[in-house]
């Protein structure tokens, strides 16, 4: 009914699911609208705000690629 592995092969999916759910919703909701509000109130020019500004876009990409390699 479960496969090879079982009812724990089920439980580990679905708490893998559910682990992602939980980390995108943090990282959308949270991290990335606290980390560009830093970034707007802060003081900084130059190449050093260019690469902090990256910091938002690499937070979406961790994601992707959490998703992709659970899959």
């Amino acid at each position: 009914m479960f496969g090879k592995r079982g009812f724990a092969g089920a439980v580990g999916v679905i708490d893998l699911i559910i682990g992602i759910v939980i980390v995108v919703i943090v990282i959308a909701a949270v991290a990335i609208p606290t980390i560009q509000n830093v970034l707007n109130a802060s003081n900084i020019t130059g190449i050093p705000a260019t690469i902090l500004s990256v910091i938002p876009t690499f937070l979406g990409l961790l994601v992707l690629v959490m998703i992709a390699r659970a899959m």
